[in-house]
């Protein structure tokens, strides 16, 4: 018997990986889309909506396309999303997940940390969680594929580890 649902939502991080097979306590809907950017996800909320009757957590995880795009301009998009989430799913813990440190060459010195500040910052103005999973893995030397991009299967594991201590956390606190 499952926990609970959890409704994964994002690009290609969520869209990546198996992650019913690595929480099988739990019923998952995993709604990731490869290289998706934060305003595809804000795009297909009402679909996301329509997909899944009352998750009981969400995480998000989106940006990254963007960020490889060059735009460092879309945390107030999530931040409507998660709004829209709130009213849909009150019940619901909603948690937004850091974005990991790509490594890309044209990538903005710094430019990851500022905006997880900025998606902290948000987080705590929306009511909802944050989840900092990758400043403690930054310097793991298998944290990214040779692409600076993709994570590894051992970036993986130790994502969805962290994602399900800090769920047994918030779970525990209720």
């Amino acid at each position: 018997m499952a926990q609970g649902t959890f409704l994964f939502i994002g690009d290609s991080f969520i869209a990546n990986f198996d992650w019913q097979q690595r929480m099988p306590h739990f019923e998952v809907h995993s709604l990731g889309t490869a290289n998706e950017k934060v305003e595809g996800v804000l795009q297909r909320i009402a679909e996301i909506e329509q997909t899944v009757e009352k998750p009981d957590i969400i995480l998000i995880m989106t940006g990254i396309s963007n960020v490889v795009e060059g735009d460092y301009t879309f945390v107030d998009q999530i931040r409507r999303i998660v709004i829209r989430l709130s009213n849909t799913f009150p019940n619901a813990e909603i948690i937004v997940n850091s974005l990991p440190n790509i490594r890309i060459n044209f990538l903005v010195e710094e430019a990851i940390y500022h905006l997880n500040i900025s998606i902290n910052t948000m987080t705590r103005q929306t009511g909802c969680c944050y989840l900092d999973n990758f400043t403690k893995n930054a310097k793991q030397p298998d944290l990214f594929e040779e692409d600076g991009i993709c994570l590894t299967p051992a970036s993986y594991d130790r994502w969805a580890r962290s994602i399900l201590e800090y769920v047994a956390f918030l779970l525990e606190d209720d």
